[in-house]
């Protein structure tokens, strides 16, 4: 069969599926669009997604806002400058309306960064076929040197083997001009593709074949979460596309989705939306105003007569026999949901090899935001430098990273990491601020990005046992792990002797196997040290740690477009310590690896200065124990980690800690050391994380004895429990058993 009548034969498939699902729609369809002429938003889509975009946009204005003039909507700018997230009981149509147009005029000319970064990561699958390359369809990068596009675009791998996915096929009057770069598909290295929902996803070659990186086109990450689209009048889609073959182009703004089911009518993997496609664009992502990817396009929806007769451009019948493809006449567009392709994805039965292919890929810390703020040199044809080395840049959190300029390229400092602060009256915060000093310049950005390998950490001396002048060992896996599976063992570690601590510069963490993330995290902290860091002076994006498989590491994708922050277990601040500021920016960065975080609600690792919600939580514990005992004090082991249990939130295929803990032990000169114990409780807060209705409660923070600790975990403390301050006191008594809860400084037991 001749390629084109094979591509044909799938797209008139699909678009008869795509056809017979919007006629048996058709009343659901058309009473949802009476309702937006009535401008009833909340008759047309359900509260729970409606909640979730309003969530969504807002959070977006607030990034995209920040050191602008706040937005002219009186009710946008309410949501935008409150902490807390709106809920179901405050919908209105009058709201929806406010925030979703008020967002749409609120566009900060970032929008056209983010778009011509979104359109990098898409190009053209082209097969090469007696000698000669034609297209099959469009495709996008959704992690390095990953594509996605539709299984009838590649229907095998055996197919895939012989196509290329080509890049920079595009118009650019007004600058230099682009030279396409074509990129060997590598199915052999990883192929998965599925019939039912028309996916395909492939690796690609790290090069194209004139030297340039697959990673300077950056990619666009797949969320399954809900908070992406609407059913709206005023809710708008971009499409990105090689229309026919022809040069990559786009179509913008006033196209909104027309149909798509509910929760309460069993969700669905497809929805219909406007839009102006041809043969060719299969594959192309479909975004919303956002850049986000909300569906992968896979067919049209042919217009129909009163007969059932398909209809070309001219309104006349179309006649398979007679008529081409091109000439239907279509009235819609069918996409595969992101949520469903997502979920689809992550339960593909694969080899255990190709699975943490496929998890390094998707969970990768760079994105669409990062590639928006560097100014990657364009593939021109230049005869004395025709393919310019660009590194990968990652980031963190997307949110509006500061960006300084280097030479040849913007390179943001993404992630700003606020550090927990306890809601209270502190007063005089001791002796940890360092004097005032000259501003040092940052280190170079080819410093902060350097990849790093298993033997680079042989340098780090990790947690010292002996810091307080007595032996404290580090927390020991228990034997019989109820929750965690055991630690994991690092199979390439950087000292012989380390089975399963991975040491790092003044801190430790053991992982635990199942969970991905740190039984413990622990750390010395020195009030007194020579040298500190601050926040801007060293690396504040996340990595992952080479010694230990990315797969068994919770990377980017978990924190992406929800409500989760990275948490540090250390705290930055605590180990920022050395000799040298050297030493201290190289401790900082330290704490900015997936193995020292954990999914953190985001208010968790923000001060109530800045959120302004009053929440209980946690944080210059430390300071406040240490000016207890004044001088006596500066120095603090802290043990900090996560509290496993059965009723975990679920986060793509991981599970969220409800709670955590935080053990400090200090020594007053040469009596013996003291110890507390605190946990405090995320659980209220995550309830309905991350795709339901957010109705926030509260932080529980509790002074608990540290056997009581210890017996909700795999870990054993030592001789920590013989220390504990709280331990004397009868607590069940007096408290209960959950311990005290801190309501004030006073309250802690010391």
């Amino acid at each position: 069969m001749a390629m084109d009548d094979e591509i044909d034969g799938a797209l008139l498939a699909n678009a008869e599926a795509a056809a017979a699902r919007w006629k048996n729609r058709t009343r659901i369809r058309e009473a949802r669009t009476d309702a937006l002429t009535r401008h009833e938003v909340l008759a047309a889509d359900s509260p729970d997604r409606l909640v979730a975009r309003l969530n969504n946009i807002i959070s977006d204005v607030r990034k995209s806002g920040r050191g602008m003039l706040p937005p002219e909507s009186s009710v946008l700018r309410k949501f935008v400058e409150r902490p807390l997230p709106v809920t179901i009981a405050e919908l209105s149509d009058q709201i929806v309306h406010e925030v979703i147009t008020g967002a749409r005029d609120f566009l900060s000319v970032e929008f056209l960064d983010r778009g011509s970064a979104a359109a990098r990561s898409v190009g053209r699958v082209l097969m090469r076929a007696k000698g000669i390359l034609r297209a099959r369809g469009t495709g996008f990068l959704v992690g390095p040197g990953l594509l996605l596009t539709n299984e009838h675009v590649l229907t095998s791998a055996e197919l895939a083997d012989r196509c290329v996915v080509q890049m920079d096929y595009e118009q650019n009057r007004f600058g230099p001009v682009k030279q396409p770069q074509e990129f060997a598909l590598e199915p052999k290295r990883f192929f998965l593709n599925d019939h039912t929902l028309d996916y395909a996803l492939v690796a690609v070659a790290v090069k194209s074949t004139q030297g340039v990186e697959i990673s300077t086109y950056g990619w666009l990450p797949l969320n399954g979460a809900q908070g992406k689209i609407t059913i709206s009048e005023e809710d708008y889609l971009n499409i990105v596309q090689h229309p026919r073959g022809r040069e990559k182009q786009v179509v913008i703004r006033n196209n909104r989705v027309l149909d798509m089911r509910t929760a309460a009518e069993g969700l669905g993997p497809f929805l219909h939306y406007e839009g102006n496609t041809e043969k060719g664009s299969s594959g192309a992502p479909v975004m919303n105003d956002g850049w986000e990817v909300v569906g992968l396009h896979h067919s049209g929806v042919p217009a129909i007569d009163s007969q059932g007769n398909w209809l070309r451009k001219d309104d006349r019948i179309w006649d398979k026999e007679q008529h081409s493809v091109e000439e239907i006449k279509w009235v819609a567009n069918e996409a595969v949901r992101i949520s469903s392709l997502v979920a689809a994805i992550e339960s593909a039965p694969l080899e255990k090899e190709k699975r943490a292919y496929l998890n390094e890929a998707m969970s990768a810390t760079a994105s669409m935001e990062t590639f928006a703020a560097i100014r990657v040199p364009e593939s021109v044809v230049d005869k004395l430098n025709p393919t310019k080395d660009v590194r990968e840049v990652s980031s963190g959190r997307r949110s509006g990273p500061d960006r300084e300029i280097s030479k040849d390229r913007w390179v943001p400092s993404a992630t700003i990491e606020v550090p927990l602060k306890i809601t209270l009256s502190l007063g005089r915060v001791g002796n940890r601020s360092a004097p005032a000093r000259k501003p040092r310049p940052r280190l170079p950005a080819e410093l902060l990005e350097k990849k790093l390998e298993a033997q680079d950490f042989a340098d780090r001396d990790g947690y010292a046992r002996k810091f307080l002048g007595v032996s404290v060992s580090l927390p020991k896996v228990k034997a019989e792990s109820k929750f965690g599976g055991g630690a994991l063992v690092v199979p390439r570690p950087a000292r012989p002797d380390d089975r399963t601590e991975l040491r790092y510069h003044n801190y430790s963490v053991i992982l635990c196997a199942k969970r991905r993330l740190a039984y413990v995290s622990a750390c010395n902290l020195n009030f007194a040290a020579k040298e500190t860091a601050g926040r801007k002076d060293g690396r504040s994006t996340w990595r992952k740690d080479p010694r230990i498989e990315f797969a068994d590491q919770l990377g980017d994708r978990f924190y992406d477009y929800n409500d989760y922050d990275r948490g540090h277990l250390t705290r930055r601040d605590d180990v920022a310590w050395g000799d040298t500021f050297e030493d201290a920016v190289a401790a900082n960065d330290d704490t900015f690896f997936y193995t020292n975080s954990a999914p953190q609600y985001f208010l968790f690792n923000r001060p109530d200065e800045y959120t302004g919600a009053g929440l209980d939580l946690w944080g210059d514990l430390e300071n406040f124990i240490s000016e207890q005992g004044e001088a006596q004090r500066a120095r603090l082991t802290v043990f900090n980690g996560p509290i496993f249990g059965e009723q975990d939130k679920p986060l793509h295929d991981a599970l969220v800690p409800l709670s955590f803990y935080k053990i400090v032990i200090w020594r007053d000169g040469t009596e013996d050391p003291g110890a507390v114990g605190f946990v405090l409780d995320q659980s209220d807060l995550i309830a309905s994380l991350p795709e339901e209705a957010i109705d926030p409660g509260r932080f529980e923070l509790r002074q608990c004895r540290i056997a009581d600790i210890e017996d909700q975990l795999d870990l054993d403390f030592g001789v920590a429990k013989k220390w504990d301050r709280l331990g004397k006191i009868n607590v069940s008594e007096a408290f209960g058993a959950e311990g005290i809860e801190i309501a004030s400084l006073k309250d802690i037991r010391l």
